[in-house]
Parts: C-alpha cells; structure tokens; sequence
C-alpha cells in the first residue's frame, strides 16, 4: 500500500524545513559534497584517523585508506587495524564492527539561500533565490547535499543530481571545478516536493 498524506500534513513539513533553515540570524546554505553521505545529525569535519587500541562508542566515524567507517558498536579497536575494506561492507575490529560508509565526504561548493529562505503550498516548498557560490573548493563530482541553517546546524541531506537521476535534489551539473562558479541553473527554481501527494 502506497502512503498517501493530505496537503495539510505535506505543507507542515515543509514548513518545518523552511522554519529550521531560518533560524538563525543569517542566511542557510546549501553544500555540495562528494564522498559518502554520513548520517543527517554527524560532523563531517570531525572525523579522525582510526587509532589502535582505542574505545570507540557507536556511531563514532574513524578514516581509514581514503574511507570513513561507522562503528556499529561500542568497543575497543585492536592492536593493529584491521584489513580495511571499500565495498560498502563492514569489517572486524577486535570487538567492534565498522560499516563502510564511502569515500571521505569532501566539500566542493557551497550556495547561499536567501532569508526567509523560502515558501510552501500544495505540499511543496518553493525557494526564493539562492547566491551562487563563486569559486568552488574542490573538484569532484557531487553526490549529495546538506542544507544547514545559518549558525551551521544540520538541517536536511540528501542525495543530488543531474534532472533523471532520481536524485533527492536535481542540480545542473555533477561535475564540479575546483575555482570554478556553482549556480542555479538559469531559469530554474529550486523546490523540495514533500512525498504522498
């Protein structure tokens, strides 16, 4: 069976999006990575090397061979680390468990929203312009993205690509150049469209 929500349900999600991006004094923003996306609420910029011997609690992220890993578990890593994998599998660390989660997320751009970021009817939230971001960081190609409120809070992941793709969000271009400007395509408006219509 299919779910199905009613407008009036669709429109209070959205609306709780565009109230969480606009919580902060300035504008949210839209990052672009590539890499593997980590889970909604995790620090990308956090994650550290896996280190032997060391306790580890669940859902702590370790890198390791140009990967980063989950622990499923809490436990203490081994004296050596462990034969890491890289095919999305998970490996054996003494008593813990690490998932394979993708290649280290890597920020490539970032777009700038306006504030009040946005508005909602019919189920789907329609954004007001977004700033592009000059002078991208990286080079790569882009495969998810995070909006993240104005004092940086995580707001809302998902995937990103081009129209087709099946993305979570439909971007002009994956192919992001390092130094090069990341826009909007021309005549397009960005919109997140609550599922269950």
């Amino acid at each position: 069976m299919t779910i199905r929500m009613t407008t009036a349900l669709r429109n209070a999600r959205a609306t709780c999006i565009i109230t969480a991006l606009d919580a902060a004094a300035t504008p949210a923003v839209f990052e672009q990575y590539s890499g593997g996306q980590p889970d909604p609420d995790a620090s990308i910029t956090s994650m550290t090397a896996h280190a032997i011997s060391t306790v580890y609690t669940a859902g702590d992220y370790a890198t390791a061979v140009g990967h980063y890993y989950r622990a499923e578990n809490t436990g203490t890593s081994a004296g050596a680390a462990p034969a890491w994998i890289t095919d999305g599998g998970t490996v054996t660390d003494n008593d813990i468990t690490w998932q394979d989660m993708g290649e280290i997320p890597v920020l490539l751009a970032t777009l700038t929203l306006s504030q009040p970021s946005g508005t909602v009817a019919d189920g789907v939230l329609t954004f007001n312009a977004w700033a592009e971001d000059s002078s991208a960081d990286a080079s790569n190609i882009a495969s998810w993205g995070r909006f993240k409120d104005g004092d940086g809070n995580n707001v809302l992941d998902g995937s990103v690509g081009v129209t087709g793709s099946g993305a979570a969000f439909i971007i002009n271009t994956t192919n992001i150049v390092s130094g090069g400007p990341v826009r909007i395509k021309a005549g397009t408006i960005p919109q997140l469209i609550e599922p269950g219509a």
